[in-house]
């Protein structure tokens, strides 16, 4: 074999070299002629160090993956914090919607809480509990204060406001059994005796 044919022979195995690191390049996301080159005059080393780099295609799509995931994530909590804002503000709107039912204050108690009024502690004035009498539930009773219906309460709930004197004896009220709106002051152990 002659010179000329061992150079042809080189030339040809560094194209391929060029061709195969070129093809591997672009898959890669690579800059194609740059490798083309390298893998043309260096052949193997060229070769082994292109299949060791990382692929920028594929980080480029995590990248963009993730980039679009924080986006999804900071809308989520953007959601959030105006769903949790809305529930505050619509809670503090009830509270001082009771509070002017009740006609107390509690915002001015504690100032410092976060949902603009402290917890409403409300101390026994009996030891006993409140039992409803028999045939009468409860649970779920109903008032009607101020031509609005409210509830449901317990009854308990219902003897602790009759004994704080925020229930009158007019104030009508119903539970399920019973036939009509009656006023509180008819509820056998409703009110104290």
């Amino acid at each position: 074999m002659g010179d000329g044919e061992q150079i042809i022979i080189n030339l040809v195995i560094n194209l391929v070299f060029g061709a195969i690191t070129a093809a591997i390049a672009h898959s890669k996301g690579r800059n194609v002629v740059g490798w083309f080159f390298l893998g043309f005059f260096f052949a193997c080393i060229a070769l082994i160090i292109l299949l060791c780099i990382s692929n920028l295609k594929e980080e480029q799509a995590k990248w963009s993956a993730n980039e679009i995931e924080q986006r999804r994530l900071r809308e989520q909590l953007r959601q959030e914090q105006l769903k949790n804002e809305a529930l505050r503000q619509h809670t503090v709107a009830r509270l001082d919607l009771h509070d002017q039912k009740l006609g107390m204050d509690t915002r001015s108690a504690a100032p410092g809480l976060p949902l603009g009024g402290p917890t409403l502690r409300i101390s026994p004035l009996s030891a006993a509990p409140a039992v409803p009498p028999p045939g009468y539930p409860s649970q779920n009773w109903y008032t009607n204060e101020n031509g609005e219906q409210q509830g449901p309460y317990t009854f308990a709930l219902l003897n602790t406001r009759a004994r704080q004197g925020t229930l009158s004896a007019e104030t009508l009220v119903w539970a399920e059994g019973l036939p009509e709106w009656q006023p509180a002051g008819t509820i056998p152990h409703l009110f104290p005796a």
